[in-house]
């Protein structure tokens, strides 16, 4: 078998921001899910598109990256850059899905919420890899690091509150159960977001 190794110019850069890009979109079409509640399969049927292509986006790194002489990072943080965020697009997939499954009519203030976070939480994120090429904006790219964390401890508060709230109204025991694994989903989104962020973080200080 012959094998081939790639020029180091294979741009990773550009791997990384389809990936985060990809998942901004994902997370826009979840937070348009949430606000407008029509054609649901539909706007499922969408978020599903968008993860499949942070799959394909993750197979193409997987199958570069050990043909490739010199990465501009480490190769292990390359890998779980992308599947960090790759995580991040199946957790919104599947809150969208779950949603879909337990047939919800009307959408609750903490998930609104929690949606409207995990966007803000994918447009830092994005404008944080998008620094990556150019050491000169690191500052930069800790600011919206810190932001992502931000927005992460401000889901774990609606999460909370949404609990607590589900808990003092749990007449119907169906409606309890669905809506707590939703705002669970949710909220895991945000987690899935900040993972990337941290690796982001240990990507600019140990090139730096």
């Amino acid at each position: 078998m012959n094998f081939t190794f790639l020029p180091a110019e294979v741009k990773f850069y550009d791997y990384f921001e389809k990936a985060s890009s990809n998942l901004v979109d994902g997370a826009h079409l979840l937070k348009n899910l949430v606000e407008d509640f029509q054609n649901i399969e539909e706007q499922v049927g969408q978020i599903n598109e968008i993860e499949h292509k942070g799959d394909f986006i993750v197979h193409e790194v997987t199958e570069l990256l050990p043909r490739t002489l010199i990465t501009p990072i480490d190769p292990e943080d390359i890998m779980r850059l992308v599947s960090a965020l790759d995580d991040a697009l199946d957790a919104i997939q599947a809150a969208a899905q779950r949603m879909s499954i337990y047939q919800i009519t009307e959408v609750r203030k903490p998930a609104r919420r929690l949606a409207s976070l995990i966007f803000e939480s994918a447009q830092e994120l994005d404008t944080a890899i998008k620094g990556l090429r150019d050491k000169k904006e690191f500052d930069h790219i800790r600011e919206r690091v810190i932001q992502i964390n931000t927005l992460e401890n401000n889901g774990d508060r609606v999460l909370y509150d949404g609990l607590v709230s589900l808990v003092a109204h749990r007449e119907d025991m169906f409606e309890f159960t669905r809506w707590k694994e939703i705002y669970e989903l949710l909220e895991a989104t945000t987690d899935r977001i900040e993972d990337a962020g941290d690796i982001i973080l240990r990507v600019i200080i140990a090139n730096a």
